[in-house]
């Protein structure tokens, strides 16, 4: 593990209510390093030693998007909508829902996890790809 549901309650979220429950977070948790060690290419499976707080802190980011993402997903599914509304109108019974940055759909997620990576492990040097 990265980063573990005691340092996501006291270190990353600083007394904030979590939104991923103990008993879910290994799994989202384990997720979310699957998707850090593709953008570090290994580097943190490799170096355990390298993991430190900014890895810690994006593992808990990405940890809590994509269990926001796949409980409202879920949810969405469950009521028959495919996504969030945008607007309707009460006379005709319509509807339009706005997909295009979105976390409930597949690309939506996927940038706002590579914003996250950048966002956290940007200026650690783990996401180099030459050679040193």
């Amino acid at each position: 593990m990265y980063a573990d549901y005691t340092y996501y309650v006291t270190d990353y979220l600083l007394g904030k209510t979590p939104a991923v429950p103990e008993e879910t977070f290994p799994f989202f948790e384990k997720q979310a390093r699957r998707v850090i060690d593709m953008f570090t290419h290994g580097r943190l499976t490799a170096n355990p030693e390298l993991i430190c707080e900014e890895v810690k802190d994006c593992t808990c980011a990405i940890t809590e998007l994509l269990y926001k993402a796949d409980s409202v997903s879920e949810q969405a599914l469950n009521e028959g909508a495919p996504g969030p509304l945008a607007s309707y109108s009460n006379d005709g019974e319509s509807g339009t829902f706005d997909l295009k940055e979105s976390i409930y759909t597949e690309s939506g997620k996927n940038l706002k996890v590579k914003q996250l990576i950048y966002q956290y492990l940007g200026n650690t040097g783990l996401l180099y790809a030459g050679v040193r």
